[in-house]
């Protein structure tokens, strides 16, 4: 399978999934009444879950068993969290008001209203997913 069919795919995977999370948060606490954290951890596990499946069988179509892949899938994630808070934080440490690249994006996000520091968190953001993607394809997933 072609690298750009498995992008395209885990990109899928994760706008559907943050879709999914987002219904199930806002079904918990509009409809069921549920709290907040409750909504919010359940809205996450379930789009966590999901992300794993549909990767497993969909994106990489993997045949690494169910239990190995499901771990190496949940420590990764915790892994390019990880990873990714602590790129925010030294962003919004140490160069707030000028991050990489913004120069470059900045007439469009100019356009956009969009500030440095929400910027940052789109700029970790996309160094998550990449890391995300990467890891998963040559380890997670890999046979």
């Amino acid at each position: 399978m072609k690298v750009v069919d498995q992008v395209i795919k885990f990109g899928v995977v994760g706008l559907s999934n943050t879709l999914l999370t987002l219904i199930i948060i806002w079904v918990m606490t509009k409809w069921a009444g549920c709290s907040a954290v409750l909504s919010n951890l359940v809205g996450y596990s379930i789009g966590l879950i999901s992300s794993y499946i549909f990767n497993k069988q969909w994106t990489f179509k993997s045949s690494v068993g169910w239990k190995k892949s499901a771990i190496r899938f949940f420590l990764v994630f915790a892994i390019c969290y990880t990873v990714q808070l602590l790129v925010m934080v030294s962003l919004n440490r140490y160069c707030p008001e000028n991050p990489p690249l913004y120069d470059f994006f900045s007439p469009l996000l100019l356009v956009l209203k969009i500030d440095p520091l929400f910027y940052i968190h789109m700029f970790a953001m996309l160094f998550y997913t990449l890391l995300n993607f990467i890891i998963n394809k040559f380890y997670t997933f890999k046979a």
